[in-house]
């Protein structure tokens, strides 16, 4: 969704972030909605194949009774999609999209918290108990994801135990990788955090090629651009990226794994599956 007319920069000057809105289009809703969402519902013959792990392992049976409701939209970069405590009508399973998550300190800085992609969902602990959003949430990597309104997931874990296990193991291998996402942005160097941030970005979104400016990047690490921009060049010396204009390419992924302080691993959230 364009935000034309609302403050983008977080900094100390101006903190306030943009207008209310729907979060995503209701299942009644058909076509484009303001240039957002490009939809692609779903036949009788079934979901087509999906890359959310998610997704991958709700079984057949759930997805030939659910297949009427999801819809595959498409979106948009720095497109927001929920505000702090907003309440969730929809849950989202990225598939090309890559989700951020982030809080607004005290000073106007945004610091991301979590990030997901085709290996989770957004929303997903809501279709356990009524709960707003956790953080504020925005796109990162344009891209696709499939939607489904939350009361209808609601009903079929409470219906069904192998769900309930499935999204509890995702929630709670969350919460560590929150927990773990902590310690880094306190005791890890910004070099290393930008590190396992780029792995993150990489195997969440499977692509090595992204359209991110450093104001973006010391946005999600909480730094100031000037230490993105002295990191970045320094990667690039070594041949580790490359990058222009609103555009970074990971060119050696095993050298930037070696300067990662590893929390980024997606190990734990695959486990969980």
């Amino acid at each position: 969704m364009n935000l034309r007319g609302n403050t983008t920069n977080y900094g100390t000057r101006n903190t306030r972030l943009p207008y209310r809105y729907k979060s995503v289009p209701q299942p009644h809703e058909t076509g484009v909605r303001n240039g957002s969402y490009a939809y692609d519902v779903l036949t009788d013959d079934g979901l087509r194949p999906s890359s959310n792990s998610l997704i991958q392992n709700l079984g057949a049976e759930h997805l030939i009774r659910l297949r009427q409701f999801f819809k595959r939209v498409t979106l948009t970069k720095d497109q927001y999609l929920y505000q702090q405590d907003d309440r969730i009508d929809n849950i989202l399973f990225p598939e090309t999209a890559v989700i951020s998550e982030f809080q607004i300190l005290e000073d106007g800085r945004m610091i991301e918290v979590g990030i997901v992609g085709s290996e989770g969902a957004v929303g997903i602990a809501s279709a356990f108990y009524a709960c707003g959003a956790a953080n504020c949430m925005q796109v990162c990597v344009p891209g696709t994801a499939l939607m489904i309104p939350r009361d209808l997931m609601e009903r079929e874990v409470a219906s069904d135990a192998r769900l309930q296990m499935i999204f509890h193991n995702y929630i709670n291998a969350q919460i560590k990788q929150l927990s773990q996402r902590v310690v880094c942005n306190t005791f890890h160097s910004v070099e290393q955090r930008f590190c396992s941030w780029l792995l993150m970005l990489q195997e969440r979104s499977r692509r090595d090629r992204f359209k991110i400016t450093h104001e973006h990047v010391a946005r999600v690490l909480g730094v100031h651009r000037p230490s993105v921009t002295c990191i970045a060049q320094g990667l690039r010396e070594r041949n580790l990226i490359d990058y222009g204009r609103a555009r970074l390419v990971i060119s050696d992924k095993d050298g930037i794994e070696k300067l990662a302080c590893g929390c980024g691993d997606m190990r734990s959230a695959k486990a969980a599956h």
